[in-house]
C-alpha cells in the first residue's frame, strides 16, 4: 500500500494578503503536480496531517476539500494545533465531497491505519491524553496486521529549535505504546522540515510542510520557500520517497 502524506497546508480565509496568497499558491501546486504525475505517484490514498488551516476559517477549509476533491483519491485528515474542530466539520458538512473517508477506509488487508490527536486546544505543542493512549493500545491490540499510526506533532527533536520547542511532550509515551505493540511507522507533521529515524522496529517520518519549511536550526521565523509531501511504501519496510517542489 502506498499512502501520499500532505502536512501544513496554512490557508487562510483572507485571500488578499502575502501569506494566504502565497500558501495558497503553494497547495495549488501541489495539487497540480499529483493530478499530473498520477502515474508516478501510485498512490492509494491519501492522509492529511493537520494544520489545513492557519486562521481556524470556515472558509479555508471549503477551499481544501474543493481542491482535494480534484485529486479523486480517497483521503483522510486529522487536526493541527491551528485548525478548528468545529469549522472543520462544518465545511465539510457542507464541502467535504466523496473522497473524504476516515483512516479505517484507508487500510487494507494487510496494513492499518491509525490516527492519534495529539492537539492541545489553544497551545502550539502537542499531548496526547491517557485516554487517548489507552485507546491506541487497545486498537494495536485487536489485530495481527501492520500498522502505520498518524499524528500532528513531532516526536523527536528535529535540530530546529524554532519547532522542538512545541513538540509532542509525551512522545516516548507513545513511542512504548507502538513498541510493545509491533507499531512500524509513525508519521507526522508540524516541523516543517523532511526528518526521518529509525527507532527499533519503528521508522519514525516527519514529513516536509507544503506551504513552506523553516529553515534548519533557526530560532526565530526564517522561512525556506518550498513545498514538500512524502509518498510512504507500506511494506515489511516501509520506504518514503520524498518530493520538493
Amino acid at each position: 500500500m502506498r499512502i501520499l502524506q500532505l502536512t501544513d497546508i496554512h490557508l487562510f480565509s483572507d485571500t488578499s494578503s502575502a501569506a494566504a496568497i502565497k500558501n495558497r499558491a503553494s497547495f495549488d501546486s501541489v495539487v497540480s503536480y499529483i493530478i499530473s504525475h498520477r502515474d508516478l505517484l501510485n498512490v492509494d490514498g491519501i492522509v492529511v496531517s493537520g494544520d489545513i488551516s492557519h486562521d481556524g476559517s470556515v472558509e479555508s477549509y471549503r477551499y481544501f476539500f474543493s481542491k482535494m476533491e480534484l485529486l479523486d483519491i480517497p483521503y483522510a485528515y486529522l487536526l493541527g494545533n491551528h485548525d478548528s474542530a468545529e469549522h472543520v466539520l462544518l465545511a465539510h458538512q457542507q464541502h467535504g465531497g466523496i473522497n473524504n473517508v476516515d483512516a479505517f477506509q484507508l487500510s487494507d488487508s494487510q496494513w492499518r491505519i491509525l490516527f492519534v490527536n495529539s492537539v492541545v486546544k489553544g497551545d502550539d505543542y502537542g499531548l496526547i491524553s491517557p485516554q487517548e493512549l489507552n485507546q491506541l493500545e487497545s486498537q494495536l491490540s485487536d489485530s495481527d496486521r501492520k500498522t502505520a499510526v498518524f499524528l500532528h506533532h513531532h516526536l523527536l527533536p528535529v535540530g530546529t529549535p524554532l519547532v522542538d520547542e512545541c513538540l509532542l511532550l509525551n512522545g516516548h509515551e507513545l513511542l512504548s505504546v507502538c513498541r510493545r505493540n509491533g507499531v512500524r511507522f509513525i508519521g507526522s507533521g508540524h516541523a516543517h522540515t523532511l526528518f526521518q529515524r529509525k527507532t527499533g522496529d519503528i521508522l519514525l517520518s516527519v514529513s516536509p510542510a507544503v506551504c513552506h519549511q523553516w529553515e534548519n536550526g533557526a530560532t526565530s521565523v526564517k522561512i525556506v520557500e518550498n513545498s514538500g509531501f512524502s509518498v510512504i511504501s507500506l511494506a515489511d519496510r516501509p520506504v518514503i520517497k520524498t518530493f520538493i517542489i
